[in-house]
């Protein structure tokens, strides 16, 4: 499962998605479409992601997840 991730983006929505997908047991890849992995998300929180959008590109994904 894909999960990009971009400023301004609401934390819970991303959090909360992505922990009930791995609990689920998906393997799940969040991506930013950013510059940076550390997004600003609203509220004033930060982000992490996995990875950089444009790393996977040369990846299938089942589902792609958007917060």
């Amino acid at each position: 499962v894909l999960v990009p991730i971009a400023n301004g983006s609401e934390p819970m929505e991303a959090v909360i998605m992505v922990d009930v997908l791995r609990r689920a047991g998906a393997d799940v890849t969040v991506a930013s479409v950013e510059k940076d992995l550390q997004i600003d998300a609203s509220w004033g929180m930060k982000l992490v992601a996995d990875a950089l959008i444009s790393e996977c590109s040369d990846n299938t994904y089942d589902l792609i997840s958007l917060p």
